[in-house]
């Protein structure tokens, strides 16, 4: 673990001051997107998010970006809920490239009569991304869990006997 991060450009350059903030609010926006896909089980708005070459290391999912996105949506509909809250971020950038370390705390909820408690992870992100047009796009990521509460990894117990919450349309 290194603290990486770009320092502002001085005052006096508004324009790459512009550039550097506008850079840093896309790549947040990455984050938000990302949590709120897999909360609502959206794929099309987690896959959003990634270059479609994305490498993914330190995940029963590892591997390429198809695989580690049916990994998590499979084992999502195990949950009557979740909730990802996206911490802290420490953002590098450097020209079209750039690195991002997320801290993420992740909530899975389990149905009222699972014999399983709640699953609370704590997860650090290490993406590499690049710029893709106007936006950022995580080429690598690295997961780390840090820590955990509840039962991990979850067995198979079958998916709560109705409806996942948080399904309903968000357009």
């Amino acid at each position: 673990m290194q603290y990486r991060e770009s320092p502002a450009p001085p005052a006096s350059d508004p324009e790459g001051t512009l550039r550097w903030l506008r850079d840093r609010e896309l790549i947040k926006n990455l984050y938000r997107r990302y949590a709120f896909g897999v909360d609502s089980i959206d794929f099309e708005i987690v896959r959003s998010v990634f270059h479609p070459d994305c490498r993914v290391i330190g995940t029963a999912e590892e591997g390429d970006l198809n695989g580690y996105l049916t990994g998590i949506e499979e084992a999502l509909h195990q949950w009557d809920a979740t909730m990802h809250f996206v911490g802290n971020q420490y953002i590098e950038i450097d020209g079209d490239r750039g690195h991002v370390e997320s801290w993420v705390v992740g909530y899975h909820m389990e149905a009222e009569d699972s014999p399983l408690e709640h699953l609370v992870l704590g997860l650090r992100y290490q993406d590499d991304l690049v710029r893709d047009g106007e936006d950022w796009k995580i080429i690598r990521r690295e997961t780390a869990k840090q820590w955990h509460t509840g039962t991990f990894p979850r067995p198979f117990v079958g998916p709560p006997q109705y409806p996942r919450r948080g399904r309903e349309s968000h357009s």
